[in-house]
């Protein structure tokens, strides 16, 4: 009986070791960062974002571990809050991989899915045909924000004056400082 006892005891002792494994591993393509849920996807990474009770589904192509090297000036949530619109603006010159990034944040801080509820205004910097607005950082305007993408040395997200610039040292690079500013902004990351 004794002997029976022991030979359980052993038993379960091996099952809850070889189990452990199991408990201690993470699924790789799901974690929370800063209290949100983030999940890969085929096209990317999706995040549930709240206002109030209401939960958004984000869809992203980037996850916030490979924005952290991205630099943001602290001023930029507030200022882009603060104002009923924004226009997003690339150089007309740039591929349709630099245009992305601007769809995104017009995806989720614009009208279309109220979360924000932002105007959210398409542009280019410079002329590019009589259907686009063009619109730099002088357009700035009590009521505008204006946000350039554009290409540059470094890869960050900063203001020059009351102008945001999202700026990559690549096309991607443009997308993951896009991707980095709208987690700024629903505050995924700080």
């Amino acid at each position: 009986m004794k002997e029976r006892n022991i030979m359980i005891i052993v038993a379960v002792v091996l099952a809850l070791a070889a189990l452990s494994p199991l408990v201690i591993i993470k699924n790789p393509n799901e974690y929370e960062y800063n209290n949100f849920k983030l999940q890969k996807s085929p096209t990317g990474w999706v995040t549930w974002a709240y206002k109030g009770e209401q939960p958004y589904l984000l869809q992203l192509r980037h996850d916030p571990k490979t924005l952290e090297n991205i630099t943001v000036d602290d001023r930029i949530r507030d200022l882009v809050l603060s104002k009923p619109a924004l226009a997003t603006t690339i150089d007309p010159n740039l591929t349709s991989r630099a245009v992305l990034g601007a769809i995104d944040i017009a995806n989720i801080l614009g009208r279309r899915l109220g979360l924000y509820g932002i105007q959210v205004i398409g542009a280019t910097t410079e002329f590019a045909n009589n259907g686009t607005y063009v619109i730099d950082c002088s357009d700035v305007q009590k009521d505008l924000n204006v946000a350039v993408l554009k290409l540059g040395e470094k890869t960050e997200i900063k203001l020059e004056g009351n102008c945001i610039i999202i700026q990559g040292a690549t096309e991607e690079d443009i997308n993951r400082a896009a991707d980095r500013f709208i987690y700024e902004i629903i505050e995924v990351m700080e």
